[in-house]
């Protein structure tokens, strides 16, 4: 009998019943027959027979033993006449045993034919055993080719079991980092850099590392591992080698001034020189200085063929693996240098492969029987495939953070720098020799987020691209892993560009010194900042001493730094793992101890000229302001304040004596702000009473706080001026605003000026000041007494009355932002213990304690003084419905706790005490914070014993009778994902 074959069969594990899904009929097929299905081996068939489905069925002797098989190709092998006449001329053959013994050892153990002596004097010959199974073997890699190799089927069955294990898009594991001090700084798990240091990884980020040298970290693996939708990828020799880093990011270089980004059109201009930039700038075009580079990323799958023949190591096209399982690589000379281009314009990532088209076939078995590899053979196409990854990293098109970078948010639908335009869209590259641009190719022209209608494939934590046919291009999905914030080419200035790092020359273009010595003061607008006549760019570059760089921290612009300006920004490596109950713990407890790094945006601040609006004159008059019933009321004239919603506000009433600031003010009408007394914040002498009119008021200033457009993280260089707000409107250097804040401790020359934000240490303090208004300027390096504990600053000359002051120093970037009462995740677990400090030092709450209330704790903790302690809940409800908190107003479910032990005071600091819980936003975990602010009246703190449960903030009456503030805050970033199992 022939072979006999069927196109379709189905089998599962552990039964012996194997379902003919085509229309073939097995004829002819026997018991003691065997049985070969895809590359499996062959198995001894029992009987065939028909179901009650009408489907003909083959009875296997015993149950299949190997995964499901569904509509998989089967071929029958007839052995059964073979074996009898063997068997028959041996039942004959007892007479002449000895002469058929070696007969039968060579047909058990020989390919070809055997010859048997028959008794009767004849002879049978029949193919041996081993023969029999080579042309089985022969007829079914004939009709199943390269057995060696993973079926499409198996790894799609792979990836659905990693979707289903994993929680998200996410990292595997972390990787390990070099731990060596003096070259590499590790910022997170598996993360590190050069920094400032001149080496071969400045101005890169180094992912996992493969060394043999000390290393640092909790990964299980040396190298990064991640699961994108499900593929998983080890990230090794990513543009490094293979005993260097697992991978090296590698950014675009920074700005010069040449280049403007309009966001009306979502045109991006390179000019022939920087004033002609400048020039050409309007309300929505604006010269690139201040940008921020996102990273991460692109997965997909691509056909091996003639016109693509390469297979990567790991699947990583930018690989430089020597070797691909002991097989040498050699550089992708196919491919142009844009393919494997890290960013636009990169031509040093050409990766190396084995061209699959030229491989031996032990090579390719070598190759393609490693899964680490992801190679599959599609038998319905004939063809093999590799799912591939690309590092990507994408300079901001304009000034300022990414408009959604966020795979889960609603409203943010794609992934784009600015949601303006569709040129601000992340387009998709995939299989294409260069991203096209975006908004040209409406099928492929955008990544989606989970939440989009055109997102066809929602994998969680990853963006996917939008095409809806099943081109390659249609498995495209992308990672991101975090931003950059990147320090320009000019000349430093506080005012002008504070993203500058090169010194200022002087007119002679013969020497360079800082912007503030004497010749060398001479930038009045930001484009002299990037004029050659006033600086020189290579001033700010790594290869140069920080002698003559023109920032404080020294930073140079063709680094990258672990936090602040010029630093990683948003690490958004979040683990493929579910969040744990003991990874919101650990969190808590970094946050408690100043390590977590935090996020914020960089504040700009500006001094309005004085005046107010009155009803009779009001043409050249800046503002008026009244409390009225409970509300602040500041009537502006916008086109000369420039103030928006959303703002913030500092009233300076030098005639009343206060000074008060206006957090997030609202829009009320084309020419009014308001807010509520409790989004105030009496700075500097008691907020006025109700119906207090501004125009009674004969010196009274304006300070004008705007958020900027770009985050940091992490320690950073923080700026305050500090004067009379009428003495900074006439120093040119400040009077257009500067990064930073105002510190509405006028100085006296006599008392400490307590700072704004907690000074974590003495690097960067440093302070320039004047006594003419800018005419002239003197430095201080760490001779202004900055006081740790109090966190003061005082000197007699620097701090004149007279004086307007810069002083830098190193601060944190904020850890929580105001939020709501949310629903708790995982119930009464998922709520935590009342921390409670009014320790100064870091480690002991100090910065948690001046993000949720806006206070500085000072007090200098003893042995024989509490200054920080954890309360334990001794009762707490939370509603059924909402799942969330019940207040301290609601008798029956009010939060309590143990009784506070803290010591009285020393340096009259005040305390706080927050109750962290977990919670689930967008499949996200954060923590939460329900906090109140604590004040000591000299013989208790009034503390009620009570959690409030309050929304955002507010204030309420202490058992002192004393106002306090009270509120919900969440931290900044997410911690992870949660595994949705239901």
């Amino acid at each position: 009998m022939a072979a006999f074959t069927a196109n379709q069969v189905t089998v599962n594990n552990g039964q012996k019943n194997i379902v003919i899904n085509s229309s073939e009929t097995p004829v002819g097929v026997r018991k003691g027959d065997f049985i070969g299905i895809a590359s499996f081996a062959l198995i001894e068939i029992n009987r065939t027979y028909v179901d009650s489905n009408n489907k003909h069925v083959i009875e296997l002797v015993k149950n299949w033993g190997n995964s499901n098989q569904s509509n998989q190709p089967a071929i029958v092998i007839p052995t059964t006449v073979d074996f009898k006449q063997a068997a028959d001329a041996l039942k004959t053959a007892n007479t002449l045993f000895n002469d058929n013994t070696q007969a039968m050892q060579n047909w058990q153990t020989k390919t070809g034919n055997v010859t048997f002596n028959n008794i009767d004097g004849t002879t049978t010959t029949v193919k041996t055993l081993k023969q029999i199974e080579n042309e089985a073997q022969a007829q079914l890699e004939e009709y199943h080719p390269y057995p060696y190799a993973m079926r499409k089927v198996e790894f799609e069955a792979r990836r659905a079991a990693n979707n289903e294990k994993f929680a998200a898009s996410g990292f595997v594991h972390f990787g390990k980092m070099l731990d060596a001090a003096g070259i590499i700084e590790v910022i997170n798990e598996g993360l590190g850099l050069s920094g400032g240091r001149a080496s071969s990884l400045a101005g890169q980020l180094a992912l996992g590392y493969l060394g043999n040298s000390a290393e640092t970290g909790n990964s299980k693996t040396k190298q990064a591992v991640v699961n994108i939708c499900g593929v998983v990828s080890n990230i090794i020799g990513l543009s490094s080698h293979q005993s260097d880093y697992g991978a090296r990011v590698k950014l675009p270089p920074t700005e010069d001034g040449t280049r403007t980004y309009d966001s009306a059109t979502g045109l991006s201009v390179t000019h022939a020189s920087p004033a002609i930039a400048f020039a050409s700038e309007t309300t929505t075009n604006k010269v690139v200085t201040e940008r921020v580079d996102m990273w991460g990323f692109e997965v997909f799958l691509r056909e091996i063929n003639h016109a693509d023949p390469f297979v990567y190591a790991n699947g990583v096209i930018q690989s430089l693996a020597t070797n691909i399982n002991n097989i040498m690589t050699v550089s992708d000379t196919v491919r142009p240098s844009s393919y494997f281009a890290w960013y636009e314009g990169d031509e040093s990532s050409t990766g190396k492969g084995v061209n699959w088209q030229t491989a031996t076939e032990t090579q390719r078995i070598a190759i393609a029987s490693d899964p680490n590899n992801n190679i599959y053979f599609d038998d319905a196409t004939g063809k093999f495939y590799q799912w591939c990854l690309r590092g990507r990293s994408v300079a901001g098109l304009g000034n300022g953070d990414w408009d959604a970078i966020d795979t889960a948010p609603v409203g943010n639908l794609t992934l784009r720098f600015d949601g303006a335009s569709t040129s601000g869209r992340i387009t998709p590259q995939g299989v294409m020799n260069a991203p096209p641009a975006a908004g040209v190719d409406t099928g492929v022209n955008y990544f989606s987020n989970t939440l989009s209608a055109y997102n066809l494939s929602p994998y969680t934590g990853v963006f996917s691209s939008r095409r809806n046919d099943d081109s390659d291009a249609s498995h495209t999905y992308f990672l991101v892993c975090g931003t950059v914030n990147r320090l320009n080419q000019g000349a430093y200035h506080p005012s002008f560009n504070s993203g500058g790092t090169s010194n200022t020359v002087n007119e002679g273009q013969t020497s360079n010194g800082k912007w503030y010595v004497s010749g060398y003061d001479r930038i009045t607008s930001k484009s002299q900042c990037f004029d050659l006549t006033y600086h020189r760019p290579v001033y700010g570059s790594i290869s140069n001493p920080a002698s003559v760089k023109g920032r404080q921290d020294s930073k140079a612009y063709d680094a990258i730094y672990a936090s602040g300006q010029g630093g990683v920004c948003g690490d958004m490596r979040y683990s493929a793992w579910g969040l744990t109950q003991e990874d919101f713990a650990e969190a808590d407890l970094k946050i408690k101890s100043g390590e977590y790094r935090g996020r914020e945006l960089l504040v700009t601040s500006k001094v309005l000229d004085t005046g107010y609006w009155d009803t009779s004159d009001h043409s050249n008059k800046r503002f008026k302001w009244i409390n009225y019933q409970g509300s602040i009321v500041v009537y502006l004239n916008p086109t000369l304040c420039g103030i928006a919603s959303g703002d913030s506000i500092i009233i300076v009433d030098k005639t009343a004596g206060f000074v008060l600031r206006i957090k997030n003010v609202a829009a009320v009408g084309v020419s009014v702000l308001s807010a509520p007394l409790d989004s105030c914040t009496s700075l500097i002498g008691a907020i006025p009473s109700t119906n207090t009119n501004g125009e009674t008021s004969t010196e009274i200033y304006l300070i004008h706080e705007k958020s900027g457009d770009y985050s940091l993280s992490s320690e950073y260089l923080h700026t305050e001026v500090i004067g009379d707000p009428a003495n900074i409107l006439q120093c040119d250097a400040l009077k257009e605003g500067w990064v930073g804040n105002w510190n509405p401790n006028i100085p006296s020359g006599i008392d400490a000026v307590k700072l704004t934000r907690k000074a974590l240490n003495t690097t960067g303090d440093m302070a320039v000041y004047t006594s003419d208004f800018g005419s002239s300027w003197g430095s201080s390096e760490s001779a202004q007494n900055l006081d740790l504990t109090n966190n003061t600053i005082k000197h007699p000359t620097l701090l004149g009355e007279s004086n307007v002051v810069v002083y830098t120093y190193a601060a944190q970037a904020k850890y929580t932002q105001s939020g709501a009462n949310s629903p708790i995740h995982g119930a009464s677990v998922g709520v935590g213990q009342v921390f409670t400090s009014m320790d100064a030092a870091v480690n002991k709450g100090v910065l948690l304690c001046s993000f949720l209330t806006g206070k500085v704790s000072t007090h200098q903790t003893t042995a024989l003084s509490i200054g920080e302690e954890t309360l334990y809940l001794t009762s707490h409800s939370i509603l059924s419905a909402a799942k969330t908190l019940w207040g301290a107003n609601v008798s029956v479910g009010e939060t309590k706790h143990t009784h506070l032990n803290l010591s009285a005071p020393t340096n009259q600091s005040h305390a706080f005490k927050a109750l962290n819980y977990n919670v689930v936003e967008n499949q996200q975990g954060f923590i939460n914070y329900a906090y109140t602010e604590l004040k000591h009246d000299g013989t208790d703190w009034g503390d009620d014993g009570k959690i409030h449960i309050v929304s955002n903030s507010s204030t309420m009456l202490d058992d002192n009778g004393q106002t306090v503030k009270v509120g919900t805050a969440r931290i900044v970033e997410p911690l992870g994902w949660i595994k949705n199992d239901k």
